[in-house]
């Protein structure tokens, strides 16, 4: 009887935890990265830049700290962001990397830089809020990295929209395998 009562136990416990992880979904996708080229771009740009983004959030899911390299590229980057849309599609800066939104100078090609955003980081530009999405809300902006609808890109003078880019893709995954 005991050993019976011990396998109820057990599985009642066992379908908890795994009715917990299957009603999160991909909520808990706390790691990202993407591959940047340009023939991710929209359109398409023919450069030898690439690139790679990796991120991770914080166990309390207020920040999230990013590492971005990118070599090859015209010339120096002015700016790098995460902008929130679909592949195929240009969207409104949510993130800034480097190159301004208060995050340093982008650095030179074939240097990384690292840094870490949070809620007060969530860009207020009119592009994001025509596309509901609120200044200062890292949680949409997680939510929509989780869901692959969020791209990286970095931005040079010869190609002011963008000369590479990568959507974010969840569980360590590239949006773009």
């Amino acid at each position: 009887m005991r050993k019976l009562v011990a396998v109820i136990i057990a599985a009642t416990l066992l379908l908890g935890v795994v009715g917990v992880a299957m009603a999160n979904g991909d909520s808990n996708r706390n790691s990202f990265k993407a591959q940047l080229n340009g023939h991710q771009e929209v359109p398409a740009i023919n450069t030898t830049g690439a690139g790679s983004l990796k991120a991770s959030v914080n166990s309390a899911g207020t920040a999230l700290t990013y590492t971005l390299k990118y070599t090859g590229l015209s010339g120096p980057a002015g700016a790098a962001h995460i902008h929130f849309a679909q592949p195929g599609v240009n969207g409104g800066v949510v993130l800034w990397l480097c190159g301004g939104g208060g995050k340093p100078a982008c650095p030179a090609a074939g240097v990384s830089i690292t840094g870490t955003v949070n809620n007060g980081d969530v860009a207020a530009l009119p592009g994001v809020a025509a596309q509901g999405m609120a200044a200062g809300d890292l949680t949409s902006v997680l939510k929509a990295m989780r869901a692959g609808v969020a791209y990286a890109n970095v931005h040079t003078a010869a190609f002011g929209g963008g000369e590479i880019r990568g959507q974010i893709g969840g569980r360590g995954k590239s949006g773009n395998d």
